[in-house]
């Protein structure tokens, strides 16, 4: 805090980034400086960097709230797509230039595919630019990437550890990733709120500023529980309790919090640079850094180009890109601790992390100079057929997102068997992982885990239940249909009737097939051992009569919560209020 102290004022008194004196601050009193007079313990300052992301991503969710993320829809995953492949893709190919192994190389594309979501923002912030039309974008590009970037360390750790050269299977890491968030949306949306009520009830500004605190631990904690990433746990309940009514509150009370981890942070980053490796990787580094900030900006602003957006605003999102941060350094850490990754890739890319600190705030605000250079150097003809072919996309995007659902049975229908899969799976993936913990406490207790497996088994059922009706109801009434159209085209129309008779009862038989399959797949991750003996038969039958009367609320809260957090249907929430000149720039 001293060294983040003294570099704050002397860079505002040069007027340069604050973020560029913390991490010199890092460095000068980091562990590899001065023989570590100040600081030797690299696992503490690695810890320190953890937890500040995580106060810093909560942060940035409450300052946006989920509303203003999903507005910006499908376009910032388009963005992030093309960014990442085309990272990667050049990463992997400038590495192999300089002779290293294909193995090296990969992480050296991963590494520098990540942009660092803790200083963007901070840029975005600083330049009064966060709530504008490039800051949404910005902000929701990282969220894609921070998506993928958990996804591929979590692939690299698995390949880490193959000792036979298996392949590492990637679709459960992502599947457990959209539960997770799916899962902290809705049932942050449906208890948030709620919580937060109870904590301003109690008319204390401590009580506030710590609650939600601990709810940003909390859900970092589940998500590190289920080998996932802290922040992302710690964004997702920052972006619904952004869309709550206390968010003003909550972000006047986390601004003090957020500065004070910030500046921890990048001060911690610093300390893990080794300016030992200056001279040997120095050169490297300088050709590694060209590549990143070229790259990025190329990549993100092609993307964001190919989304319907025009080319100023394209070279905007471009040139707030290329600066790399924590999944960056994570990735090549993680690649220094696997034997077929050359011990040149850490400290290259620190290095080129430290030198993209630097040249980043002249990036970001040179898009005026290169839009400049483009528009002098691109002949006129190519500029118009630029222009044209970014409107034609734009007017195509708006056509493709009506402003209200479309009413079409079909689609209502489709709609509904979504919403009511997605209340079935999350209802049993939280009783899965309150199980775990139940048995756990039960056991220190001195409880038989069998009996809170039971419990817990017939909760998840009996819940489930109202969403299964709704998904067959659904069902019956869409293949009915199609179940007339078919006696219609071969000619059986006198025989209708019992075309709904047949479609009702294969779904029928479907449903209960499907219903028996997932309860014997459900026993496999709970302690029940024998569901007839009495004890276990009482504990069931109290539990169902418990969650009886409840389903059916519990049904209609998590159905109305789903739709308005993930479809949009519903009242506009809170943070519309406070989307003005954003949402009317878009």
């Amino acid at each position: 805090m001293v060294a983040a102290a003294a570099a704050l004022i002397l860079f505002r008194l040069i007027r340069q980034p604050p973020i560029l004196g913390y991490l010199l601050a890092g460095v000068l009193v980091g562990p590899f400086a001065l023989q570590g007079r100040f600081v030797s313990d690299t696992e503490t300052v690695s810890l320190v960097a953890e937890v500040g992301l995580v106060v810093l991503l909560f942060a940035i969710g409450v300052e946006f709230g989920w509303e203003r993320i999903r507005k910006v829809g499908f376009r910032v995953v388009v963005i992030g797509a093309v960014e990442v492949a085309a990272m990667i893709s050049l990463g992997y190919f400038l590495g192999r230039a300089l002779g290293w192994s294909s193995t090296t190389s990969v992480y050296l594309g991963a590494a520098l595919a990540f942009s660092s979501s803790a200083v963007l923002v901070q840029i975005l912030r600083e330049n009064g630019q966060l709530m504008t039309l490039r800051g949404q974008l910005v902000v929701g590009i990282l969220v894609v990437e921070d998506f993928v970037a958990v996804v591929l360390l979590a692939v690299f750790a698995g390949y880490a550890s193959q000792k036979d050269g298996g392949a590492v299977e990637v679709w459960p890491i992502v599947i457990k990733m959209a539960v997770f968030a799916v899962g902290a949306l809705v049932f942050g949306t449906l208890l948030a709120p709620r919580l937060m009520d109870l904590l301003d009830y109690l008319k204390s500004r401590e009580t506030l500023l710590i609650g939600s605190l601990g709810m940003c631990f909390g859900v970092g904690l589940l998500a590190r529980e289920m080998g996932l990433s802290a922040g992302a746990g710690a964004f997702l309940i920052g972006t619904v309790l952004g869309d709550t009514r206390h968010r003003d509150q909550i972000a006047r009370l986390i601004t003090p919090v957020r500065d004070v981890f910030a500046a921890l942070f990048f001060v911690s980053i610093g300390m893990l640079v080794n300016m030992g490796d200056v001279p040997e990787f120095i050169g490297t580094a300088l050709i590694v850094t060209g590549v990143l900030v070229a790259g990025k900006v190329l990549a993100a602003t092609i993307g964001t180009f190919l989304t319907g957006h025009d080319g100023d605003t394209a070279l905007k999102v471009g040139t707030a890109m290329p600066q790399p941060g924590e999944f960056s350094l994570a990735i090549a850490r993680a690649g220094n601790e696997h034997a077929a990754v050359g011990s040149q890739l850490y400290p290259v890319v620190t290095l080129s992390t430290l030198l993209s600190s630097f040249i980043y705030p002249l990036m970001f605000n040179s898009h005026g100079a290169i839009s400049s250079v483009v528009r002098w150097i691109l002949p006129t003809r190519l500029k118009t057929e630029a222009g044209a072919f970014s409107s034609s996309i734009a007017t195509a995007r708006r056509a493709m997102a009506p402003a209200r659902p479309a009413p079409h049975d079909f689609v209502r229908g489709v709609r509904s068997a979504a919403v009511s899969f997605g209340i079935i799976g999350l209802v049993i993936v939280a009783g899965v992982l309150i199980s775990n913990a139940g048995t756990s406490l039960a056991k220190e207790i001195g409880l038989p885990p069998d009996l809170v497996g039971v419990a817990i088994l017939a909760a998840v059922v009996t819940l489930t239940i109202p969403a299964g009706i709704v998904l067959w109801q659904v069902l019956c009434d869409l293949g009915a249909v199609f179940a007339r159209r078919l006696f219609v085209r071969f000619k059986m129309g006198a025989r209708l009737n019992f075309a709904d008779v047949i479609s009702t009862g294969v779904v029928s038989v479907f449903m209960l097939a499907v219903g028996v399959w997932a309860v014997t797949q459900l026993l496999q991750f709970l302690p029940v051992d024998d569901l007839a003996s009495p004890v276990p038969a009482l504990v069931m039958a109290l539990s169902v009569a418990s969650t009886a009367t409840l389903a059916m609320k519990i049904h209609s809260q998590m159905d109305k919560t789903f739709r308005r957090t993930l479809l949009g249907d519903g009242p506009v929430t809170n943070s519309a209020t406070h989307d003005g000149s954003a949402a009317a720039g878009d």
